[in-house]
């Protein structure tokens, strides 16, 4: 068994990322996904989160959650303190279902059977294969062709930046000493796509923080394009991490709420999250739902004269459906640890982006191991009392934020959402629960005194505030508890 740390590791992969090239087709066609541009045709994306296994209000609901938690349609208020100002004009949205049950939570690791059905269904059961770097370390793992091309390039920028032009000049002399050893072709071998887990704890050696043999990572070609693929499953007790990508060449995408990249006027929104749908579909997710879906864009900077591209995407969030009931999807990672803490525990989704190219990503995090405790539905405070709760904690949350900066803030809520989150208690990072929250979504306007305009962040999954629909008590998504 190998074990190597964790900055060997890292730097193994992103040498795989910066060498991975390759262009063409991919899995979907230009018709299924892009339409043509017209300013009068385009297509924004829906306002509301995309959470839609729940209906608007307590009349769409007549029985059952609607019934024991009396909320109204629509949630209005309005409250200012001196340079704080808080507004709720939002629809209230609930589950259509009976009631919540209560599960166990653990975390689980990736097996084959779930690489096997996500590589057949994005992939078309494509074989791994990665470059022989051994075998290449004359040229760093270059061809004689691609070295040309970066000389190329190298040549052209140092042209209209004659500021960097010794700069420029030596990294030129660095590609040409490189290109003497360059083969023309490059030498490929395969990957053995076997996806293992081996318990860190289990190890002899000391001070093990990686397992080589938990990791699967390698090329995958489709179609002439290119995707990179990384399986890793090096959970730990103080490192809950893993996840499973397939990234095409074309970059590794990340959200960016309603901004419209370049590109990303060109896709579909519809046919993105019907695509998406369908794949998960395929792939055997019936347990996760459509929970969420957004702008995605992908910067990569030439490395010869430091220019930045933009590429724009639109991405789908999914994330389990316990008896009808979604849990709710928030752009909270999970991640923060406060002082002492050895760990966190981010949460489990799953997010397929597609560019104007067609489907470019799948990034799977964090899988559960869920444990359904009891068959009896939980009992929910009514709406009331936690409409109380957040015009008394939300006030109280912002001063203290703010409390030592000069600036008028305001708070707009647009929408009040009640669904399953994944809780912990503090310091215990190996079992959770799942329970029900009410999720307060929203923007966040500030001014500072010598700010001549007002900034605000607004982004379509920011939880200003979460409750436990349970007891009433506050708890923080960064933090998990």
């Amino acid at each position: 068994m190998k074990v190597k740390k964790i900055a060997v590791l890292c730097a193994a992969v992103g040498m795989l990322s910066v060498l991975l090239t390759g262009c063409g087709d991919s899995i979907q066609s230009e018709e299924e996904i892009v339409v043509p541009r017209e300013d009068t045709d385009f297509q924004e994306p829906e306002e509301q989160n995309d959470q839609d296994s729940g209906e608007e209000g307590a009349a769409a609901n007549t029985g059952g959650i609607a019934q024991m938690v009396q909320a109204p349609e629509h949630y209005t208020w309005e409250q200012s303190s001196g340079d704080y100002h808080i507004s709720a004009d939002a629809p209230v949205i609930l589950p259509e279902a009976e009631g919540f049950k209560s599960y166990k939570v653990t975390s689980a690791v990736f097996t084959q059977e779930d690489y096997d059905k996500v590589n057949q269904v994005l992939l078309n059961g494509a074989s791994l294969w990665e470059r022989d770097y051994e075998e290449m370390k004359a040229s760093n793992g270059f061809t004689a062709s691609e070295i040309d091309e970066i000389i190329e390039r190298l040549e052209n920028a140092e042209k209209t930046d004659k500021a960097g032009a010794a700069t420029y000049e030596e990294k030129i002399d660095e590609f040409k000493r490189l290109r003497e050893g360059a083969l023309e072709e490059p030498v490929i071998v395969e990957v053995p796509a076997v996806v293992s887990y081996q318990k860190i704890e289990n190890l002899e050696e000391e001070n093990a923080e990686y397992v080589e043999d938990n990791i699967l990572h390698g090329n995958a070609t489709l179609n002439g394009e290119d995707y990179m693929v990384i399986l890793d499953n090096n959970l730990r007790d103080d490192w809950r991490w893993i996840y499973f990508n397939i990234i095409s060449s074309r970059g590794n995408f990340y959200s960016v709420g309603r901004q419209v990249e370049p590109g990303g006027e060109k896709i579909s929104v519809e046919n993105v999250k019907q695509e998406a749908q369908q794949m998960m579909t395929d792939m055997g997710f019936s347990d996760f739902i459509m929970s969420g879906d957004e702008y995605f864009a992908s910067t990569s900077m030439n490395e010869t004269d430091g220019t930045i591209t933009g590429i724009g995407g639109y991405g789908v969030h999914f994330t389990r459906c316990l008896d009808g009931i979604p849990v709710t999807y928030t752009d909270s990672e999970g991640t923060t640890m406060e002082d002492g803490d050895i760990s966190s525990w981010p949460y489990e989704k799953i997010d397929i982006v597609f560019d104007q190219d067609g489907f470019t990503e799948f990034k799977w995090t964090n899988p559960y191991q869920l444990e359904k405790t009891s068959d009896e539905y939980v009992f929910l405070l009514p709406f009331a009392d936690i409409q109380n709760v957040f015009e008394e904690m939300m006030f109280k949350k912002t001063e203290d934020f703010w409390k030592d900066v000069q600036a008028e803030v305001t708070l707009q809520v647009n929408e009040v959402r009640l669904g399953y989150m994944r809780v912990m208690e503090k310091g215990n990072v190996m079992e959770g629960t799942m329970i029900p929250v009410w999720d307060f979504f929203g923007s966040e306007t500030f001014r500072y005194g010598d700010m001549e305009e007002a900034f605000t962040e607004e982004r379509p999954y920011r939880c200003l505030l979460t409750i436990n629909a349970m007891d009433g008590t506050i708890i923080d998504r960064d933090f998990g508890y």
